[in-house]
């Protein structure tokens, strides 16, 4: 046996042993997605639910449909085959913490003002949001910034997308921006949960982000995009379908996809695994949708998105 043979064989064996763990992977997070989403719910069904009341309703009272169910199962699932299967559990312990905690963030005295015009301030902006980041990409003008001051002023024009709703009165102050402790704290509570994905799979990020440079990250991420992908598409998007008498679940899910979808203008070739793989973008606006439904405020939002971003 020449040297060659030796070094086919190696390769073979170890490809035979990643392709091994690669299926074991994926069967280990195939039956943590199954359990998170219809094993734990059903055992706690038959534990705790009235006799009287069915599955479907019961898990209304969580402000959870069947369609969320399967919207976020399939969303999982493109998660685990075409982006990142380690941030698996963190979303799964995000979901279950707002289900949770969703009274603690409820607002009664408080409602989303919804009217048709948002939507139609929506389709304006999003088309020059759209044209201004299309634009970007095809100059490769991000790939040739340095400094924070030079991204606040590239981002400039896009931040101010945000204004051109005042064309159709539609003001910033159409919405709720307030927030209370406890829907900090429930906010604060999720991002330490997305931070287990860190923890287990990325100290490496996590130790190299000192306090100053996460503040100042912080802060850069408040003001582009935090502000402006929660002002579309959780205010003129959400709340404008909301008005025109979608159902909240339904809604969510409709900004959660466009949400995700506008995530694809940043890749430098666009195909069909482009969609596929903002399946993660699509589950964190899924999230910020029901925050916002929950507080009725742009705030925590805000915050949350703001926070993730700072370490992505």
């Amino acid at each position: 046996m020449n040297a060659i043979e030796i070094v086919l064989i190696i390769y073979i064996k170890g490809v035979c042993v990643m392709q091994e763990q690669i299926i074991i992977t994926i069967i280990q997070y195939t039956v943590l997605i199954c359990f998170s989403i219809i094993g734990i719910p059903g055992i706690v069904y038959r534990v705790f639910s009235k006799e009287k009341i069915g599955f479907l309703k019961w898990i209304g009272l969580y402000d959870i449909s069947l369609m969320e169910l399967f919207f976020i199962t399939i969303c999982l699932f493109l998660v685990l085959f075409f982006n990142n299967f380690s941030r698996i559990l963190p979303l799964i312990l995000m979901l279950y913490a707002l289900i949770i905690f969703k009274y603690q963030m409820t607002s009664n005295k408080i409602k989303i003002k919804n009217e048709k015009k948002f939507l139609y301030a929506f389709i304006i902006i999003i088309f020059v949001y759209m044209g201004i980041n299309l634009y970007y990409n095809y100059i490769n003008l991000l790939d040739t910034i340095n400094t924070i001051n030079q991204y606040r002023l590239v981002q400039l024009p896009l931040t101010m997308t945000i204004f051109l709703g005042y064309l159709l009165r539609v003001r910033l102050k159409d919405f709720n921006w307030s927030i209370t402790f406890r829907a900090l704290f429930v906010v604060v509570l999720v991002y330490i949960l997305y931070l287990t994905y860190f923890l287990f799979y990325d100290m490496k990020s996590l130790m190299q982000s000192t306090p100053t440079y996460f503040i100042k990250n912080f802060v850069q991420q408040i003001y582009y995009p935090s502000i402006v992908e929660e002002v579309i598409f959780r205010g003129y998007l959400l709340s404008g379908l909301l008005a025109f008498g979608v159902r909240e679940d339904k809604s969510n899910i409709i900004q959660a996809i466009v949400f995700g979808v506008i995530h694809v203008l940043g890749f430098k070739e666009i195909s069909i695994i482009s969609f596929l793989v903002i399946s993660f973008q699509v589950f964190l606006g899924y999230l910020f949708g029901k925050i916002y439904l929950s507080t009725k405020s742009l705030t925590p939002c805000i915050i949350l998105h703001a926070l993730i971003d700072t370490l992505k």
